[in-house]
């Protein structure tokens, strides 16, 4: 009994020093910070979105907008993105701005490279234009950007994408205004000032705008900037007038002012005079009701002032029956003008001095004088068949007379007569 006693303490004994020992060597061993903490690194985040989201099908243009920050717990090393576009498609090359932190290379490798990161740094951000070739209305591409630099603490997130979908090509031109009109007396300027706009979402083709002119009109050739424009016979599909061209409209582009116009020649009170411009482009269009513009002119009644240049070809200072009225031109009428009064609210349009030395002017209400002027070897004369109460005369030169003021309102009808002397002109 005693020896089994002893040996089972000395058991005892050497199990606890054993325990001992082995918790003293494992107390030794354990790591001194917190039970499995990673390595500090670097972790890019990219996101990437597009404006617009839908281009129509035969082609056009998105931004892709990038960002790039460092979500990690250390500084990156350089940063390269690279960038996969659809097939057909590319970046713009001009029309935009790349922050001085990014060094980029669209027309080649198609990457832009920016310098290390800081943790919880963010990078400038990149809007890149690009381009989409012509696809299916319905279908969707797709624009991928990868980034890359030193060790990361996960790449899951290193790449970002954006979608543009394919949409229905649209094409229509408008005129901008396409209605206007005037109130006006005969031989006043009919003024129009009109533009096109593209409201469809594709280019147009080339442009052509015909506008004949129209009976109770004429004509005259203007200037437009922006475009190509031609006047005369048989130029506005067959018939007198415009044919101005223009270089295609972008989607939402609004041409330059087209401006054409002329005379009014109808003398017909409430006459209306009606001008017609159509636009014609090379491709098809989703609506050509929108394609004309018009613009009205209403005939205004107002008074008129007539008369005429007449020769004294005996030199009795008497209006004869016989005795002719002045050539038109060089060495006879330069011009007739119905002037005026300073203060007086009156206006009207252009003077018409025919062949045979008469004239009309159709004025508004108001008070005006005649102004005659004529060319040597015409020279104004007294005659009580004259209504001039001033004039000059030069030898050699122009010369100059008037009459005096008169008082006009709507309806009325005024004659005022110049008579004048000539060299080479005898009658009766």
């Amino acid at each position: 009994m005693s020896v089994q006693f002893r040996s089972t303490r000395q058991h005892l004994l050497r199990s606890s020093l054993l325990v001992g020992a082995l918790a003293g060597l494992a107390t030794g061993l354990l790591p001194t910070g917190p039970a499995g903490a990673a390595p500090s690194r670097a972790d890019l985040v990219v996101a990437a979105s597009v404006d617009t989201v839908e281009v129509p099908a035969s082609g056009g243009w998105s931004t892709l907008t990038l960002d790039v920050r460092n979500s990690g717990t250390k500084a990156s090393q350089d940063v390269t993105v690279a960038f996969t576009l659809p097939a057909g498609a590319w970046f713009s090359s001009d029309g935009f701005v790349i922050p001085p932190s990014w060094s980029c290379d669209l027309q080649g490798t198609a990457t832009c490279v920016h310098a290390p990161l800081a943790a919880g740094e963010i990078a400038d951000t990149l809007n890149l234009p690009f381009g989409l070739p012509p696809g299916t209305a319905g279908d969707a591409v797709t624009v991928t950007a990868t980034a890359k630099t030193g060790m990361e603490s996960s790449t899951a997130n290193n790449i970002g994408q954006a979608s543009v979908r394919y949409i229905p090509s649209t094409m229509d031109l408008e005129f901008v205004p396409a209605a206007t009109s005037q109130q006006l007396l005969p031989n006043e300027y009919v003024n129009v000032s009109t533009s096109l706009r593209n409201s469809g979402n594709s280019p147009s083709g080339e442009v052509t705008v015909t506008i004949p002119v129209p009976a109770g009109m004429q004509g005259s050739e203007m200037s437009s900037e922006g475009w190509d424009c031609a006047f005369g016979d048989g130029v506005a599909d067959g018939r007198t007038g415009w044919r101005c061209i223009h270089s295609p409209l972008w989607p939402g582009e609004t041409s330059e002012q087209l401006y054409y116009g002329g005379i009014l020649t109808s003398t017909t009170v409430g006459d209306v005079v009606t001008m017609e411009a159509t636009a014609a482009t090379t491709l098809p269009e989703t609506t050509l009701e929108n394609n004309t513009a018009r613009h009205t002119v209403t005939v205004e009644q107002g008074a008129i002032v007539r008369g005429t240049v007449w020769v004294d070809g005996n030199n009795n200072r008497v209006w004869d029956t016989c005795e002719v009225g002045a050539p038109v031109g060089y060495e006879g009428i330069y011009r007739i003008e119905v002037a005026t009064q300073p203060g007086s609210s009156g206006s009207g349009g252009l003077t018409t001095i025919n062949p045979d030395g008469t004239f009309t002017a159709y004025v508004r209400p108001g008070t005006y004088r005649v102004q005659f002027h004529v060319y040597d070897p015409h020279e104004f004369i007294d005659s009580i068949d004259s209504d001039l109460i001033y004039y000059w005369n030069e030898t050699g030169g122009a010369n100059y007379g008037h009459t005096d003021w008169v008082t006009v309102a709507t309806g009325d009808e005024v004659t005022l007569d110049a008579g004048v002397r000539s060299r080479w002109i005898q009658t009766c």
